[in-house]
């Protein structure tokens, strides 16, 4: 009976919260949406980055083979060098726009994010970070998107009632 008065409670804050924001915060979709863009907005910094000093080097080696034909593997093989080249720098400008485009949808991240913190402040009553063996700590051993799965599947929901999940990527 238990899980079901939790599952319950989950679903009226979820339908008190909606009410207020327009946004319903059990949203596996928008959730994973959401997650995925803040990850999307750090591929310049992350692959990115390699992929620019990749392509850097392989246009220093173009560079000296054309400059120096005798120098170099041959017209097919430079070919092929400055080929991939193109192709890494391509791959930094897709980076770049990735990351422009989930970035653009920050606002709405936001409010999904803004909804789901107020769904958690009803939820998970303060201290809400709690650890499964009950000593003090900040941290949480599940995900929101695991969370939302739990509650979409159906899944029983005790374990996470404790603490609330972790939202943000460490």
């Amino acid at each position: 009976m238990l899980a079901h008065d939790n599952r319950l409670r989950l679903l009226e804050a979820a339908h008190r919260v909606e009410s207020r924001t327009g946004i319903d915060p059990l949203d596996v979709t928008h959730s994973m949406a959401v997650t995925t863009d803040s990850r999307l907005e750090l591929l310049p910094k992350s692959i990115g980055i390699g992929l620019a000093a990749l392509a850097g080097v392989a246009a220093l080696v173009c560079l000296r083979f054309l400059l120096e034909p005798a120098s170099g593997p041959g017209f097919a093989a430079t070919a092929v060098f400055v080929l991939v080249d193109v192709l890494l720098w391509l791959s930094v400008v897709a980076c770049v726009a990735v990351a422009r485009a989930a970035r653009s949808r920050r606002p709405q991240n936001e409010r999904y994010d803004d909804a789901w913190a107020q769904f958690a402040v009803e939820v998970w009553p303060a201290p809400r970070y709690q650890p499964w063996n009950g000593a003090r700590s900040q941290g949480s051993g599940y995900s929101r998107t695991e969370f939302l799965i739990a509650v979409r599947d159906g899944v029983p929901l005790d374990a996470y009632m404790r603490r609330a999940p972790f939202t943000r990527m460490p």
